[in-house]
């Protein structure tokens, strides 16, 4: 197996100039681009641009945003097998359920900066090819008396901080923070987190797309995740296939700090031995992540309540 193949990309969209200049610019990064006709054939990437499937929902449904028409539903549901990531394409807004319903790792809207893309598509490269070259079983090294590490993604800076801060100062973890879910995304490559605490709703990729993508390399052992979103109770997982088996956990916002912090033991736990510097172990009840209700008084830590 050629190690060091170029990715695969197919677009299907509307077979007009966009399309030729979106092909064009994939084959001028060095990979290979396919116009995908009616006929399914397999490929790494999928750009799926979804004007015309819009277009033909508000001509017959009359809605401003439409969503994904059954027909073309199961027409992806037949590609997807073939394909590792879907990207999404639209000049309309689309709701994460139809994200969801087609399996994309990003949405793209229209106009949108081409650089955009190719970060996107260096980061699949990266992912597909530490897939090739990394032998099965190197994810889950032996972690006896090392530090746990944690990935904190969120795009909020003053509550990833502060998270990151609190981790390490109650818990003793090695944190690292990722402002957005494709850094946290390649994080993950290049830091190999036992954990990962994630917002929901991020730039570039939200929680779900960062687990799914994390999800398609299968001769890896997945972190364990925290989410957290005032969402989650309105968006609890249903038949995310990538989620099956996997140890996944959620916190509602606003939430405090220890609660988050049991969280985090709890599905390590699941995914590896106790080390040395576990919360349970070694900590006392944590004070509160948090500020004084009336606004007065020294905060050791920046908030009583993270939301």
């Amino acid at each position: 197996m050629n190690q060091h193949r170029a990715l695969r990309v197919l677009v299907i969209g509307q077979h007009n100039s966009f399309d030729q200049i979106l092909a064009a610019n994939v084959q001028c990064w060095g990979y290979e681009a396919v116009m995908l006709d009616a006929e399914a054939i397999e490929g790494d990437v999928l750009l799926y641009d979804l004007d015309e499937a819009f277009r033909i929902s508000m001509l017959t449904k009359g809605r401003d945003t439409p969503t994904l028409p059954i027909h073309l539903t199961k027409k992806i549901e037949q590609w997807w097998p073939r394909v590792r990531f879907t990207i999404a394409l639209s000049s309309h807004s689309v709701s994460r359920a139809t994200l969801e319903q087609i399996g994309a790792i990003a949405f793209l809207h229209k106009p949108f900066e081409m650089g955009h893309l190719q970060r996107y598509l260096q980061l699949l490269q990266k992912l597909l090819f530490e897939e090739l070259v990394l032998p099965r079983g190197d994810a889950t090294p032996d972690i006896t008396g090392e530090t746990t590490r944690v990935l904190v993604a969120d795009d909020d800076v003053d509550i990833a901080d502060a998270l990151q801060q609190c981790l390490v100062e109650e818990a003793g973890y090695e944190v690292v923070v990722a402002y957005d879910g494709l850094e946290a995304v390649e994080q993950c490559l290049s830091w190999h987190p036992h954990c990962v605490v994630t917002d929901l709703i991020m730039p570039w990729m939200n929680g779900y797309q960062v687990m799914r993508c994390l999800a398609a390399r299968p001769h890896h052992v997945l972190p364990a995740f925290v989410v957290m979103s005032a969402l989650t109770r309105l968006e609890a997982p249903e038949k995310r296939s990538y989620l099956e088996g996997k140890t996944v956990a959620y916190v509602d916002k606003p939430f405090q700090i220890d609660y988050l912090l049991t969280t985090i033991q709890q599905v390590l736990h699941k995914v590896m031995p106790l080390p040395a510097n576990s919360y349970h172990q070694n900590k006392e009840p944590v004070a509160r992540i948090g500020y004084h209700p009336g606004g007065e008084g020294e905060n050791t830590c920046p908030a009583e309540r993270v939301s």
